[in-house]
């Protein structure tokens, strides 16, 4: 996957959480010590995830996810 074109998804903060839940699930099982590169790619969208969603709480969002 060496592909340096990179895109932006706008998406609302529980849609966001609601998505990293079910990315680390499909993970889970996946090694720590010798991930796959699609394992790779999935962390990494998850670390993006995990950033933006941190970012938008710190805004003073109250809300309880779904």
């Amino acid at each position: 996957m060496s592909c340096d074109k990179n895109i932006t998804v706008t998406l609302n903060i529980h849609t966001a959480a609601t998505i990293r839940e079910q990315l680390l699930l499909d993970t889970k099982l996946d090694s720590y010590e010798f991930p796959g590169v699609r394992t790779v790619a999935i962390r990494s969208a998850i670390v993006a995830l995990d950033e933006a969603i941190e970012a938008k709480l710190a805004d003073g969002h109250d809300h309880e996810t779904i």
